[in-house]
């Protein structure tokens, strides 16, 4: 074989070689690409959330993504959210033991990131609140364990939110369970640091100050709830929160 053939067979295999990887980036390129479409696709039917349809458009374009722990988080956090609007008992638990598979497997594809943790004690919680008796007994201390992870990985998570959790929770929680209506208290007013717009965060907390005579704390968070726009919400949302205020607040009047 001349020098000149095995040249040219070496410049044959090398283009080849060359050509297969590149073909190989663009594929991951566009996979990569695809996936953020689909993230930013779900999040904007997500905002539309007050239209039940829209939601379970999001999850079923998640559901494709099963090994992307951003689709995973998210999709923890839609069923949680389309759990709440269904009220048929078998159906809502369903969807929470589904949004609980969801977060679980995010956190083993990032323990270090905030949201799965968070969807999981919030998915959780809910599961509990359904199940009610011994079986909510059981899954309490996980739900607090994430709650209280997820604060530690990012406070201002949900902006406010993680705390509301934790200060529901302790208000709430007999004190043989751990409850504690001052430190649930601190939560809620910590809370505010991160979430000065959180609507139901105010809303809870101004529940918490009348039920301990601090009216005038309470009619203020009320007031405010009647006259900003919380962020986090969807009109529907707000104007539910805005209406329990209202009555709330003529009560203390």
């Amino acid at each position: 074989m001349t020098m000149k053939k095995l040249s040219s067979i070496i410049t044959t295999i090398t283009m080849k070689k060359l050509s297969s990887l590149a073909l190989s980036m663009l594929a991951i390129t566009f996979s990569a690409f695809a996936q953020e479409m689909a993230l930013q696709k779900a999040d904007k039917l997500y905002i539309e959330r007050d239209q039940v349809e829209s939601l379970r458009q999001a999850i079923a374009l998640l559901e494709k993504e099963v090994s992307n722990y951003e689709a995973m988080w998210r999709l923890a956090k839609f069923r949680f959210y389309l759990a709440d609007h269904d009220s048929h008992k078998e159906e809502k638990s369903k969807l929470l033991q589904a949004g609980i598979a969801a977060a679980e497997k995010a956190i083993k594809l990032d323990t270090k990131r905030v949201e799965g943790h968070f969807w999981l004690a919030a998915n959780k919680g809910e599961y509990a609140d359904l199940k009610g008796g011994f079986a909510a007994l059981g899954l309490i201390k996980t739900v607090r364990k994430e709650f209280e992870i997820a604060l530690s990985l990012d406070p201002n998570y949900a902006k406010g939110s993680t705390h509301l959790a934790l200060g529901r929770m302790l208000t709430e929680m007999p004190k043989l369970l751990g409850g504690s209506d001052k430190k649930g208290l601190e939560y809620l007013e910590n809370g505010l640091q991160f979430g000065p717009r959180n609507a139901e965060l105010k809303l809870y907390l101004a529940e918490q100050y009348a039920k301990i005579h601090r009216q005038d704390e309470a009619k203020k968070l009320l007031t405010d709830i009647l006259t900003e726009d919380d962020p986090l919400r969807t009109p529907k949302e707000q104007s539910d929160l805005r209406s329990k205020a209202q009555r709330l607040l003529d009560k203390l009047k």
